[in-house]
């Protein structure tokens, strides 16, 4: 995740849960000053915290993402 210039997508819009692909959206902690992503269905354990940016919480959830469909392959 340490890749400066990796293209982060259409930051205007969420992207899909690693899980269950319902749409998540980043938002800023106003407590932490930090950016974070957390999966709106009920049963869907998947997070993201502590982001220093919005495209980095992007970056991340893109990587988790990819990581976790390659598992099963």
């Amino acid at each position: 995740m340490g890749r400066p210039n990796e293209y982060a997508g259409d930051m205007r819009w969420g992207w899909e849960c690693p899980r269950c692909d319902a749409d998540v959206s980043v938002a800023r902690d106003p407590g932490s000053e930090t950016f974070h992503w957390v999966c709106p269905t009920e049963d869907c354990p998947s997070v993201g915290f502590g982001f220093a940016s919005r495209r980095r919480a992007r970056l991340a959830l893109r990587e988790y993402r990819e990581a976790y469909q390659n598992i099963y392959r």
